[in-house]
């Protein structure tokens, strides 16, 4: 069988986003969900000839100054783009603890979370996330993702 003899790059670069926010747990780490209410796409791959994924940017916001929730955030590959998901199209790819930080402080500024990804994702593939507890008001974590597609 043939292979590519040389680099491929990635020739429309983009940037998924995606917000945690309100009252979205679950508790769950095995990938079993619904996609829009407890998981939620980040970036979803091209329906061709798939994506090449950087890394994914955790940022905590608040609308007033407040204290985040500690939880725990997970990030999903999955090969649903929407409706249920079960344990064996879903996958758990990386784990964040964030803690219960102030948002929107005037004196200190947040420092962001950020998960290294580094892999293609097979056509029509998601990036889904979650978050372990509710979150509390005015607060949410967006997230980023670095992509391009091939």
């Amino acid at each position: 069988m043939a292979q590519n003899t040389s680099p491929i790059f990635t020739l429309v670069p983009k940037v998924g986003f995606g917000t945690l926010t309100g009252s979205i747990a679950s508790a769950r780490s095995d990938g079993v969900g619904t996609i829009a209410t407890d998981l939620f796409v980040l970036m979803t791959a091209d329906a061709t000839d798939g994506s090449y994924v950087s890394k994914i940017r955790i940022s905590a916001a608040a609308t007033t100054p407040t204290t985040m929730t500690a939880s725990v955030i997970r990030i999903f590959i999955s090969s649903q783009t929407s409706g249920a998901t079960t344990a064996a199209n879903t996958v758990l790819y990386a784990e964040i603890a964030t803690a219960a930080i102030p948002a929107a402080n005037a004196a200190n500024a947040i420092n962001y979370y950020e998960v290294p990804c580094d892999f293609a994702l097979p056509a029509s593939y998601t990036l889904l996330a979650s978050i372990h507890a509710n979150m509390a008001a005015n607060t949410r974590f967006q997230l980023l993702t670095f992509f391009g597609d091939y």
